[in-house]
Formats: structure tokens, sequence, C-alpha cells
């Protein structure tokens, strides 16, 4: 529950974005979107993984699943909304596009898994996730 609070406070704070004039503040922006959807991830990896002990029932998993599936849609969509101020910029957000689609994507078959029941579509959907959380997660550090 503190997760997902978390998020949501961190999503609505995004959500408040002027225009954007800088490089450097359009980089802490990226950054910032790119830590949004690798805390989405990890929920979603701690997530199947208690999926898959028997911790933890199917509804509260699917519940679980969707609402990191949508914070890190909505991360996303902020992100988007905002003008690059250049083309320094266009490159930045080209590079995290690259890492957000395939982690949000992952995140919504997660979804529909958890939604089915199938336990082993869930286990094969969260295989990426170790590897999309760092690429997140070294993007975000290299552009703090």
């Amino acid at each position: 529950m503190r997760i997902a609070l978390s998020v949501l406070l961190m999503l609505l704070a995004a959500a408040c974005t002027g225009p954007v004039r800088s490089y450097g503040v359009y980089e802490s922006k990226a950054a910032n979107t790119a830590e949004q959807v690798a805390s989405s991830l990890a929920t979603a990896r701690l997530t199947v993984q208690a999926v898959s002990k028997g911790n933890v029932f199917g509804r509260t998993a699917a519940q679980t699943l969707a609402q990191a599936a949508d914070d890190a849609s909505s991360a996303q969509g902020t992100f988007e909304a905002i003008q690059p101020p250049g083309q320094r910029s266009d490159r930045l957000r080209d590079q995290l596009e690259e890492l957000l689609d395939p982690a949000v994507s992952t995140l919504e078959d997660l979804r529909t898994a958890a939604r089915r029941g199938d336990v082993d579509g869930l286990r094969q959907a969260g295989r990426p996730l170790p590897h999309l959380s760092s690429e997140l997660d070294d993007f975000a550090e290299a552009h703090r």
C-alpha cells in the first residue's frame, strides 16, 4: 500500500509540469520518469515472485499488476507530453522511449496473464523484468 501511495504521489507531482526550457531540466524529468517506471517494474517483480510461491491470491495479484501497468503508462504519457527543448533532448527522449516501450508492454502482458489466472504465463511474461529494471535504473543514474 505504501509503495502504491508513493508511486501515486510521484505521478501526481510529475503531472504538474510546466514548459521545459533547458536540457538539464528535461534530463531530470527523463531520469524521474525512468525511476517511476522502474518502481512499477519492481512492484511487478515482487508480485510475480509472490504468485510463484503461492503467497498471493489471484485477485490481489491482478489488481497490483494492473496498478503497476497503469502507473508506468501514466508516467510514460506524462513524459511524452513534455516538449523537448532541443535536438539533444530529442535524442534523450528517443533513448528513454526505447526503454519505456518494452517495460510498459511487459507490464501490460503481466496484467493480462494475472487477470486470466495464468501462473505459467505470468512467470514467462515476468522473465524480462530484471533486465528492464536494470536498464531503467542505469538510465536514471546516468541522467541525474
